[in-house]
């Protein structure tokens, strides 16, 4: 009796051990693709409660395992839980050593979807951009709202038609599928509708210059250099741009950029990317429609 007795104990302080070992290695995964702590602790405890013999912890396991499983599937497939109609899965282009450029199709709404670059420094365009951009993209709407540069009260135009891929990589200036409607402030990092502010990290020109500078500095590796809009349902414009990146030597073996000042730029082994609000601290902006009004 005292043996069966001490067989049980033995048996339930195993189980025990092995559960608090695995709510340690939950924790620590959830924390990391964003479980609830409360949600592996329960699954954990009720196999400690419950279970007698080790086939039921294999079987408890399993379920966190495939839980933790799927929220990391999810979370790399899927950086923005907004995006009904644009995937953000960034896969570089195969490398050939020349310059590469691709551009997504209109969606049925008429929306530019993403444009995919890789190229050296020596094939970034050497002329002037035109001045003019002659498309307007879906949703497009402007307005000159008043604003605080500075510290002086002034009026500025709301938006601008944005390229996805900066001209100073693509060369691309009127091309539709290259454009989207994006404020001035994400744009240029500034409300001034005549000035760039390239030290503004919440803006897309803080990482173009960045990239260009890198590219300058290694003068033998290629940018891989992707860019998507993000719209939520039916909106005419994006609420967000999400810009990844990543670089390919002579050879074609890829490596991690290592910007000078990375801003809000996130690097998960040789990709790096950065998701920046289609915003402006002067208005409200209807993303449904592209209207817009002061705040």
């Amino acid at each position: 009796m005292r043996d069966k007795e001490r067989g049980c104990g033995l048996g339930c302080l195993k189980n025990f051990i092995i559960g608090l070992l695995l709510i340690a290695c939950g924790f620590w995964l959830g924390d990391r693709v964003g479980i609830s702590p409360i949600d592996i602790f329960n699954q954990v405890s009720s196999f400690v409660k419950n279970s007698g013999a080790i086939e039921d912890f294999n079987s408890q396991a399993d379920k966190v395992k495939n839980k933790v499983e799927g929220a990391v599937s999810e979370n790399k497939s899927d950086t923005s839980k907004d995006t009904s109609t644009t995937s953000t899965t960034y896969t570089p282009l195969a490398f050939n050593g020349k310059k590469q450029l691709e551009l997504g199709e209109y969606d049925s709404l008429g929306r530019a979807t993403y444009s995919h670059i890789q190229l050296n420094i020596k094939d970034a365009p050497k002329e002037e951009r035109e001045g003019k951009i002659t498309y307007d993209p879906v949703g497009w709407h402007n307005y000159k709202l008043p604003a605080t540069i500075n510290g002086k009260k002034t009026e500025s135009w709301l938006m601008n038609r944005g390229h996805l891929v900066g001209y100073l990589f693509s060369g691309l200036n009127s091309e539709g599928k290259n454009l989207v409607p994006i404020t001035r402030y994400l744009n240029a990092g500034t409300m001034d509708d005549k000035k760039i502010d390239r030290s503004n990290y919440y803006s897309m020109i803080f990482y173009e210059m960045n990239l260009k500078e890198w590219l300058r500095d290694n003068s033998d590796k290629y940018l891989d250099y992707y860019v998507v809009p993000i719209y939520q349902g039916n909106d005419l414009l994006p609420n967000k741009i999400a810009m990844y990146w990543t670089s390919f030597d002579k050879n074609g073996n890829q490596q991690a950029i290592e910007l000078k000042s990375k801003g809000q730029a996130t690097t998960e082994g040789n990709i790096s990317y950065v998701i920046l609000d289609n915003t402006s601290p002067n208005a409200t902006i209807n993303y449904a429609d592209g209207t817009a009004e002061a705040k």
